[in-house]
Order: structure tokens, then sequence, then C-alpha cells
């Protein structure tokens, strides 16, 4: 049983929601909270990760059997525990692996930290100059940063709900139904 703070269990549920609520409109894809993730030799256990489980953009496999993911999930989120740094350890090793976005986001989401994959490094990345981060691992997952920070989750719902119309995210489920 994993150990979690109050704020850490509280801000996990609210960022999961709003990527759930985009999982759920995209076919094709699997969200897990706290699932181990088998990258090389590691075992690591993500707060949350999001892959893509068919056509080009697929990068892991469920073992079923043992019970966890194998290979880079396209998407990462974790949750800062004040308490312990680890997070430049998960974010070389997640690079390395090939995850292609990484979200850091501490308890109280007054600090956030979106990493993209750039020619095997993590760069981060700034909203546009409408306050977006459009995620490209998960095309039309556009998160309006401040209303993440105010914990605005109908304006988050809302972002999310727009981009899911836009035509990135068409191609994806394309990519995802003609697998070839």
């Amino acid at each position: 049983m994993r150990n979690w703070s109050i704020g850490k269990s509280a801000t996990l549920t609210d960022l999961a929601m709003c990527i759930n609520a985009y999982r759920v409109r995209t076919v094709g894809l699997y969200a897990c909270l706290g699932v181990g993730v088998k990258l090389g030799d590691e075992l690591v256990y993500p707060d949350m990760i999001v892959m893509i489980n068919y056509g080009r953009k697929k990068q892991c496999d469920p073992d079923y059997d043992q019970n966890y993911f194998v290979g880079p999930p396209n998407f990462v989120l974790d949750i800062e525990d004040p308490n312990c740094d680890l997070v430049k350890e998960r974010k070389k090793m997640f690079a390395n692996s090939g995850v292609e976005e990484y979200l850091i986001v501490n308890e109280t989401i007054t600090k956030i930290e979106w990493n993209r994959l750039i020619n095997g490094k993590f760069k981060s990345v700034k909203p546009d100059r409408d306050g977006l981060i459009k995620s490209s691992s998960l095309p039309g997952l556009w998160i309006p940063i401040n209303a993440l920070k105010k914990r605005d989750n109908w304006a988050v719902m809302a972002s999310i709900e727009h981009g899911l119309t836009r035509r990135e995210h068409h191609e994806l489920m394309n990519s995802i139904w003609n697998k070839n």
C-alpha cells in the first residue's frame, strides 16, 4: 500500500480525472495509476501513465502475467514528493527510455514542470500565448496552466474537450484505428 499524503492523493485524483476524460474520448489508450513500468532492468512505479495501445505511436506493452508494463509509456505524470528527491533520476531514466512527455507537479500545483523528449533529452515546455500546454504525445490533450494552478477543473476539462475536436487528435485516432 502506498503511503501518500492527503495533498498528493487529492492532486493526483484531480489530474487523473482530467487526463482520464481525454482517455475516455480517445479509444485505444491505457491510463493507469501506480502501476509498474519495466524500463530495461528497472521497475518503476510512476503515479500515472498513459500509453497508446495500438498503431504507430504505441511504445509499450502490458505484461499481464507480471502485472506491469514493458517499455516506455507515451506520457508519465508524477506528483513531486517534497521529502524525496528522485525527480532528477526519474527524468533521466524516462528520457533515456523514450518516454515522450513527463509531467511533474507538486502537491499544491504551484510548481508545474512539463518535459518533452526532443533529440533524446527532456526540454521544459512552456505554455503558448493562450496559456495552454498542448501535449505532443497525446494530441488534443490541452491543459490551461493557470486553470490547473487554480484547480479549476471545469476550465481544464473544457480545454481538453476543445483539444479533442482538433485535427491532431483526429490524426491520432486514425493512426490507432488504421494500425498500418
